[in-house]
């Protein structure tokens, strides 16, 4: 049996959220699967880490001569003449011809929730590759109960359609840093106060300008000198965080990294106060479970997945609440007792999610509609 994968966005070189999560879930897939071939489209060569190394797993290169539109017109070409038995696409939409049986990973409807904190070019593509994925997959994936139950709600999918498989973190990776460590990247970084990270693409849905007012909230309260690294690739609409950063009473304090490899972030969430994870809406939230896995207590918005991916092992507040962001901050900062807890709660809850279950969960699905 022939199995396509888009591995398109898994070969990105600047990964966020769902290119990791196609990343990952492609290397554990290659270790589990030695009977069935496997053609992995791409519309550039495999990167080195990504390149399987296994006789039944083949990199497709399929040519394009613009830079948009190499799903909805190659890879469609590709549907039309040589059809795999299974199209799986993890984590982008399906070209407008499928397949003989079809299964995505769908990660989020919250263009439908907060359409304005998308561009116009996202929001139409968004929503056109959801309308042909629920029409076309057999089975659906989704990352958690909460985004599932979205689905079924707004777009009337049927609940059998969809099955929840939560994605794994990489802990050998994420894990707690050992202080030598912690020093030798906030030397590399000249960090010399205490601080606080934001890691997520800096887009609206992900709430920065609520973040930089929940830091000058927060450092109204508490008087010692702190940072405030936003780590992330900058999106459209970025204009209006740095005129929010120029704002601030304590604008030498917010640090912008834009996007960064993660060599250096286990070190950086080890040596944090804490991660604070403010987002409108989420669909799950890696960042949060790499952050616990490093040792890094979380504060979080209670929006969209987030209490259902973090348990009891984080601080909650609503997206918009300042106040109580703030406060949560200082807390952690100075209450050690409640640090330690919720760094403790925060490595068992980490500990639950991993790659090796996720892709074993997604081959069984795979194989189930065939």
């Amino acid at each position: 049996m022939l199995i396509g994968i888009d591995a398109s966005r898994a070969n990105r070189p600047e990964k966020t959220g769902v290119e990791w999560y196609a990343f990952n879930l492609l290397k554990h897939l290659y270790d589990l699967d030695r009977v069935n071939s496997y053609a992995l489209y791409t519309d550039k060569h495999l990167a080195t880490d990504l390149m399987p190394g296994i006789p039944n797993f083949i990199e497709k290169l399929l040519r394009w001569p613009i830079n948009r539109l190499w799903t909805l017109g190659r890879m469609s070409l590709e549907m039309i003449f040589k059809k795999p038995d299974i199209l799986f696409v993890p984590s982008h939409t399906f070209p407008l011809v499928g397949g003989k049986k079809n299964v995505i990973t769908w990660h989020d409807i919250g263009y439908e929730k907060y359409p304005e904190t998308y561009t116009s070019w996202d929001l139409a593509s968004l929503k056109q590759g959801a309308k042909r994925a629920f029409k076309i997959a057999d089975q659906i994936i989704t990352l958690s109960e909460f985004t599932k139950e979205e689905i079924i709600r707004m777009d009337k999918v049927e609940a059998e359609r969809i099955k929840v498989i939560y994605p794994g973190c990489n802990h050998e990776r994420w894990q707690p840093a050992s202080e030598e460590q912690i020093i030798k990247v906030k030397n590399k970084h000249y960090l010399t106060d205490p601080y606080f990270v934001f890691l997520s693409r800096l887009s609206l849905r992900k709430n920065p300008l609520g973040m930089i007012r929940m830091y000058n909230a927060f450092r109204e309260k508490v008087k010692t000198p702190h940072h405030l690294l936003l780590i992330g690739r900058k999106e459209p609409y970025y204009q209006q965080i740095d005129e929010e950063i120029a704002a601030s009473p304590f604008k030498k304090e917010i640090i912008t990294m834009g996007w960064m490899a993660t060599n250096d972030l286990p070190a950086l969430l080890s040596g944090a106060r804490s991660l604070v994870f403010p987002s409108i809406y989420e669909g799950f939230g890696l960042p949060t479970i790499e952050a616990m896995a490093c040792g890094c207590p979380v504060i979080s918005s209670n929006a969209g997945s987030l209490p259902e991916v973090i348990g009891n092992a984080g601080l909650f507040a609503k997206a918009h609440d300042i106040d109580t962001f703030a406060q949560h901050m200082q807390s952690i900062t100075q209450d050690q007792d409640l640090r330690q807890n919720l760094i403790n709660k925060g490595l068992i809850r980490a500990k639950q999610f991993t790659w090796e279950r996720c892709a074993k969960e997604t081959l069984e699905t795979l194989l189930s509609v065939n």
